[in-house]
């Protein structure tokens, strides 16, 4: 089991939304202050850097989902990462991958002895709400900014977590 790079998913999650969303804020400040049709590029261009920080996401989920699989798991790091793409069914899933990690994964640290901090539930239940808020008017803007730092804070507690499993395998071997 390898560890994973906290510097490499804090930064390649943090920097592709972080700067999709600050792309964001620009289409909407210039669509206000020009036209609608200026911002629209902008927004265009955000999705190249979502995209990059969701798939550095997605890597993280499917390699937590694979480390905890001890036949306790309510599922496979296909099907947590996998099912989110189905349509209308993904917004129950997303509860399920994540919220769901965080809880199998404090379940696996307890079973298997492992000195690591649990992972905070109640932040990927935020996560989770919050990425269905951003469509509100406003204070989806804010949401979107606070689900940005609750990301992070996931992303770290994570590596943290996938780190001290590795290492406690390294160190059964």
């Amino acid at each position: 089991m390898n560890k994973v790079s906290k510097g490499f998913f804090l930064g390649s999650i943090g920097l592709g939304l972080g700067i999709a969303d600050v792309l964001i804020f620009l289409a909407i400040a210039r669509a206000k202050t020009e036209s609608p049709a200026a911002g629209l590029g902008l927004l265009g261009l955000s999705c190249i850097p979502m995209l990059y920080g969701a798939i550095c996401m997605l890597m993280l989920w499917y390699k937590s989902w694979a480390v905890i699989q001890d036949g306790h798991a309510r599922t496979t790091p296909g099907k947590a990462v996998g099912f989110l793409f189905i349509p209308f069914f993904n917004i129950y899933w997303a509860f399920q991958a994540v919220w769901g990690l965080s809880k199998d994964f404090n379940a696996y640290l307890q079973r298997n002895s492992i000195p690591a901090a649990r992972l905070p539930e109640g932040l990927f239940l935020a996560f989770c709400i919050l990425c269905f808020t951003t469509w509100i008017p406003v204070l989806g803007l804010v949401f979107l900014v606070v689900n940005y730092i609750i990301g992070l804070l996931m992303v770290s507690a994570l590596c943290d977590g996938i780190n001290a499993i590795a290492e406690k395998s390294q160190q059964a071997q």
